[in-house]
C-alpha cells in the first residue's frame, strides 16, 4: 500500500534527522542540555497545500522533535532569537544541465526557507530533504554526493540570461563535509515493469562558526593543495586546498554559541574549556557576536566606535593645523609622530588610546566597571581612574559568574574592559595547571609547590589563578587605503629554551564600526549570500594570524634572520607561511582573543566610496583591551610628554 510504505519512508527521515541532531549537539556542546535546544521547522502553511507528501513528513518530523525534547520553532518571520538546527523538505526536478531547481520555487515559500536558514546560529546544523524528481536525467548520477547535490540548488534569476544564484554559498556552509545521512526510493509499478519515481535524500550540512575573507590577501593562492607531509600519520584530513585547511583551522579556533548562551548571555564550561584550548593549539580564539547578541552590550560597542572616531578626527584637525602633519595624505607637510593619545602604525594606520570623547565615555563606564567588578567577586589591587591599567583579583573563593541570573546581569554585561566570560578565559590560559596531576610521580599537585605566593599578603599556593592586569580600552583604526601590515609579534617570549611557555599577555579585539557609514555596512563593501548571511567577503579588512606562530619552533621554521612582509617571506618557507595564514572575518560586536607572541598583521582597508554620491570608504575601528600578568608591563611607543590635545 503506497500511503503505508508513505508512512514508513517518512518515519525513517524523521528519525534519521533526530538522531543525527542529537548526536551533533552533544558534540558540540554537553553543557548546554537537548531541552535547551531550539529546532525550527517549515510551516505547514507554507507547504503547497496539495503535496500530501511533504505535509506527512512535516507532521512526522514535528512529533519527533517535540518527543525528544527540542523546542520546535517555526518561525515566519525574523523575529526570533536563533536556531540551533533546522530542516527544509522540497521537491527539485533535475534540469537538463544537470543543476536542480525547486519545484515549487514561489517567493512565498522560498522567503520562509531563507527564514529558517538565516536564522540558524553560526555552528548551527541544518537538514535539507530533497525529493529528487526527473532522475532520468543524464546528468543525475546515482553516486552523486550530498556536496553534489547542494552545489546544484539554483534560484533562477527573472532574466533567464542572468546567471543563477547559488543557495548554498560555501564561504556560509560547510558544503565540502556535508553528508548524506538517508536514502530510500519510491517505486512506480505497472503491469509490465517496475521502475524508481522519485528519489528521497536527507542530507546534513553545517553553518560555519566563522567566515573567512577571501577578497583579503590576494597574493594568497588559495587553490593550492596542502603537502601530505604536513599531515601526522593516520590524519585522514588530506587532499585539502590551502581553503579548506583555513576554514577547518578556523572552525577549530572559534567558539560558536547555541542559542541559550546567546540569550542567557553566557559560555558554558565546556565552551570556556575549548576557547582556552583553542587559544593554546592556535595562538588565537574566535569569539562571533560576544557583544552583539545583547542589546546592552552593542549599545556599548557603538558608543565605543563613535568616541574613537570623534576623537580622531579631531586629532587629525588639530595634527593638521598646528602642526602641519596631515594623516590623511602621507607625504604631505611634516612626518606624523607618536603623541600621548595616538601612535603611527603606518600610513593611513593609527591607534588611539584616549581622547577627549574616548574620556568621556571611560569615566561614565568606570562607576559601572567597579560594580560589575564587586558583581562578580574582584577587587582592585592596584592603579584606578587615570591610570593606564589596574591590577584584579577575586575577593573572595567564590565568585558570582555571568551565569547567574541576578539583578545587576545586564549591567554586567556592559563592560567591554570587564566581560566575565573574557575574564574567565583569560585568566584559565595565563594560569594553566591541572590539580592533583604533576610532570612528575610525587602525590601532591605542583601549584602546592609554588610557597612564595604567601609574599606581599598574598593568597598562598592554593591554585587559584594569579592577578591580572587590565589595560584601558584603545583601538587601532585603519582608514581606506591601509595596505597589509608587515607580519609581526606584539611582544617577546619570555624565555627561548622551551617552545612554548604558558601565555603571559593577551589582547581582546572588539570589531566596532563607522558610524558616519551605518548604512553601507550592507553596501558594496561587504557581501551577504541569498539568504542574507553574510558571506566573510568585504573590502574593510580585520586582521589575519598565523596559525601556531606563537610556537618558537614554528615561527622558527618560518623565518629567516631577514625581515619579512605580509606579502612574502623566503621562497623555502612562503609556501607554509601563507598556508597558515587564517583570515576570520568579524562583524559588528565580535571578539576575538589573541596570544600577542602570534604573528599576525592588519589586513588592507580597499573599501572606497562612490564619486557621483561623493561618499569616502568606510574606516575600521578595532578596538582592544590589553591584559597580562600583574608584573608584566608594556610601555609601547607611546610618547607620554607631546599631548595632541592638551594646549
Amino acid at each position: 500500500d503506497k500511503s503505508e510504505m508513505n508512512n514508513l519512508v517518512m518515519e525513517q527521515l524523521s528519525d534519521a534527522i533526530i538522531t543525527t541532531a542529537t548526536q551533533k549537539f552533544i558534540k558540540h556542546n554537553h553543557d548546554v542540555k537537548i531541552h535547551q535546544r531550539y529546532f525550527g521547522l517549515q510551516d505547514v502553511m507554507t507547504i503547497e497545500k496539495d503535496d500530501g507528501v511533504l505535509k506527512l513528513f512535516n507532521s512526522c518530523l514535528s512529533r519527533k522533535i517535540q518527543q525528544r525534547g527540542m523546542k520546535l520553532v517555526h518561525p515566519i518571520n525574523d523575529d526570533l532569537n536563533g536556531l540551533d538546527g533546522a530542516s527544509i523538505a522540497k521537491r527539485f526536478e533535475f534540469q537538463d544541465d544537470g543543476s536542480l531547481k525547486a519545484c515549487c520555487d514561489d517567493s512565498h515559500d522560498d522567503c520562509h526557507d531563507s527564514v529558517l536558514r538565516r536564522n540558524l546560529v553560526l555552528g548551527g546544523v541544518l537538514f535539507v530533504t530533497m525529493i529528487l524528481e526527473n532522475i532520468c536525467c543524464p546528468k543525475y548520477d546515482q553516486a552523486w554526493t550530498a556536496k553534489d547535490l547542494l552545489r546544484s540548488w539554483q534560484i533562477r534569476n527573472d532574466n533567464n540570461d542572468a546567471d543563477p544564484t547559488y543557495v548554498f554559498t560555501e564561504g556560509v556552509w560547510d558544503v565540502e563535509n556535508a553528508h548524506i545521512i538517508h536514502q530510500s526510493q519510491e517505486i512506480c509499478a505497472s503491469l509490465s515493469s517496475m521502475s524508481v519515481s522519485s528519489v528521497y535524500t536527507t542530507l546534513v550540512v553545517r553553518k560555519r562558526p566563522c567566515t573567512i575573507n577571501t577578497q583579503s590577501c590576494i597574493w594568497k593562492t588559495n587553490h593550492k593543495r596542502v603537502p601530505s607531509s604536513f599531515y601526522t600519520f593516520g590524519d585522514e584530513r588530506k587532499d585539502e586546498t590551502w581553503l579548506d585547511f583555513e576554514h577547518r583551522i578556523l572552525a577549530s579556533a572559534t567558539i560558536s554559541q547555541s542559542v541559550q548562551e546567546q540569550t542567557l548571555g553566557y559560555l558554558t564550561n565546556e565552551s570556556i574549556e575549548k576557547a582556552v584550548k583553542a587559544m593554546q593549539i592556535h595562538g588565537f580564539v574566535v569569539l562571533p557576536g560576544l557583544f552583539r547578541h545583547c542589546p546592552q552590550q552593542l549599545n556599548t560597542v557603538r558608543r565605543w566606535s563613535k568616541a574613537v572616531l570623534d576623537d580622531f578626527d579631531r586629532a587629525t584637525d588639530i595634527l593638521k593645523t598646528k602642526h602641519s602633519v596631515d594623516i590623511l595624505n602621507p607625504g604631505s607637510g611634516s612626518d606624523p609622530l607618536s603623541y600621548r593619545e595616538m601612535a603611527m602604525r603606518e600610513d593611513f594606520r593609527v591607534d588611539l588610546r584616549d581622547g577627549p570623547s574616548m574620556q568621556a565615555v571611560r569615566e561614565e563606564m568606570e562607576c559601572i566597571d567597579g560594580e560589575i567588578l564587586d558583581g562578580i567577586g574582584f577587587k582592585v589591587m592596584s592603579g584606578g581612574e587615570g591610570t593606564a591599567s589596574v591590577v584584579i583579583d577575586v575577593a573572595e573563593d567564590t565568585t558570582t559568574t555571568v551565569h547567574d541570573d541576578g539583578p545587576n546581569k545586564s549591567k554586567m554585561l556592559t563592560s567591554l574592559r570587564y566581560n566575565p566570560i573574557i575574564l574567565d578565559i583569560v585568566r584559565k590560559v595565563l594560569n594553566p595547571h591541572s590539580k592533583g596531576q604533576n610532570s612528575d610521580s610525587t602525590e601532591y599537585p605542583l601549584y602546592k609547590g609554588n610557597f612564595g605566593r604567601w609574599n606581599f599578603s598574598g593568597s598562598g599556593p592554593n591554585g587559584t589563578p594569579q592577578p591580572l592586569r587590565v589595560g584601558k580600552i584603545g583601538s587601532v583604526i585603519s582608514l581606506p587605503g591601509a595596505a597589509d601590515q608587515c607580519i609581526h609579534a606584539d611582544t617577546p617570549h619570555l624565555f627561548e629554551i622551551h617552545d612554548c611557555l604558558p601565555c603571559h599577555y593577551t589582547n581582546l579585539f572588539i570589531y566596532g564600526e563607522d558610524h558616519k557609514n551605518q548604512e553601507r555596512q550592507t553596501g558594496p563593501d561587504v557581501r551577504f549570500d541569498y539568504d542574507g548571511n553574510f558571506t566573510g567577503d568585504n573590502l574593510i579588512g580585520g586582521t589575519a594570524f598565523i596559525d601556531g606562530s606563537h610556537r618558537l619552533s614554528i615561527t622558527a621554521r618560518l623565518t629567516t634572520d631577514k625581515g619579512i612582509s605580509a606579502a612574502g617571506v623566503e621562497e623555502t618557507n612562503q609556501n607554509e607561511m601563507h598556508m597558515r595564514i587564517i583570515r576570520p572575518s568579524l562583524q559588528l560586536g565580535d571578539a576575538l582573543l589573541f596570544d600577542t607572541r602570534t604573528l599576525h598583521f592588519g589586513l588592507a582597508n580597499m573599501s572606497h566610496g562612490s564619486s557621483s554620491s561623493n561618499e569616502s570608504g568606510l574606516r575600521r575601528p578595532m578596538l582592544y583591551v590589553n591584559m597580562t600578568h600583574s608584573w608584566f608591563f608594556d610601555p609601547k611607543n607611546w610618547d607620554d610628554k607631546q599631548s595632541i590635545f592638551e594646549e
